[in-house]
């Protein structure tokens, strides 16, 4: 797409988030007054609006907007349009990580965040030794192959916790899945603080991830150091996700699906791509958790069952794609 398409898509998209916010606070299984909810602070109105609905909001942007960056900046560290948080085992790291530190230190719930960046970053660290000990870090196959198996050995680990501790299982049961349903808004401090620190962070590693895009030789002639580049990526991609983790549980493809996205529009440019995919990735999951929602009110199901829809056909797409 031209230049005349990104200025075009960039507002609508923006234009589409807020609408999908606002409709994320006004939808749902009861019906409220929205000017009675905000004029009157002890009605049913207010709590619902304030107490469930907009934590659940912000919930459902922030864990779109770390998940999202997450994908953009992991893809450009390997060079791999396959890599995201929970191809390449980060995701299920930081979820044992959190499932771990939940069943003996549940009272230290504002540490959380870090103890879920140890687990995503040694699992992430072992995918990309697996990977590097077969082929190269940009080679989607063993890329995807470490993933599966570090996937399998981190739910190895949480199944045997589970045997140990009965109440993590049903902990589990609904984190593996991915959703907001039981979200309060003191979930999200800290780790919004993260994600949102870690989203700035990527905006300063742009001009980094283009020079990285044209070979580790030619960065290295401009005076760049390719590896530190791309440790830093990790780091980044790492601590955002699993922030996200801590409150979302294991939503996945947003990582996969985003990026993608994005980049058609921009054709590439980092920063652009990057502008699109702090928008795109929270319009998709709270677009996601608002069907959720509503397609079977009063009940509700998994936002991550949508974003499954719409990444599992994707990710068969871009593997076909890589195939031929």
């Amino acid at each position: 797409m031209n230049k005349k398409a990104f200025r075009i898509a960039f507002p609508l998209l923006i234009t589409l988030t807020i609408l999908i916010a606002l409709l994320s606070l006004l939808i749902g299984s009861a019906d409220i007054n929205p000017v009675h909810a905000i004029l009157n602070k002890d009605s049913t109105d207010h709590i619902i609006l304030f107490s469930v609905r907009l934590p659940r909001m912000l919930a459902a942007m922030l864990a779109g907007l770390a998940l999202s960056v997450s994908g953009l900046l992991l893809q450009s560290a390997t060079g791999n349009d396959l890599a995201s948080p929970n191809i390449i085992g980060m995701n299920s790291g930081s979820g044992f990580a959190v499932l771990l530190f939940l069943s003996f230190f549940s009272e230290l719930f504002d540490v959380l965040p870090f103890a879920a960046f140890i687990g995503g970053l040694v699992a992430s660290s072992l995918v990309f030794i697996i990977s590097a000990s077969v082929s190269r870090m940009n080679s989607s196959g063993s890329l995807i192959l470490g993933g599966i198996a570090v996937n399998a050995l981190f739910n190895a680990f949480i199944s045997t916790l589970s045997s140990l501790d009965p109440d993590v299982l049903s902990t589990y049961s609904a984190f593996s899945i991915g959703g907001f349903s039981s979200v309060q808004a003191s979930m999200l401090y800290v780790p919004g603080i993260i994600i949102i620190a870690s989203s700035v962070a990527a905006f300063f590693m742009t001009e980094r991830m283009d020079v990285i895009r044209l070979g580790d030789e030619i960065a290295s002639s401009m005076g760049y150091r390719p590896l530190s580049i791309r440790v830093s990526l990790v780091a980044i991609a790492a601590l955002a996700s699993s922030s996200a983790v801590t409150f979302a549980g294991l939503l996945g493809f947003v990582g996969l699906v985003t990026p993608h996205i994005a980049r058609f529009i921009s054709e590439g440019e980092s920063r652009k791509t990057l502008l699109l995919t702090v928008v795109i990735g929270p319009l998709l999951v709270m677009l996601s958790d608002l069907l959720a929602r509503t397609v079977v009110m009063p009940g509700e199901l998994p936002a991550g069952v949508f974003m499954a829809i719409i990444g599992v056909p994707f990710f068969l797409f871009l593997l076909i794609r890589r195939a031929r």
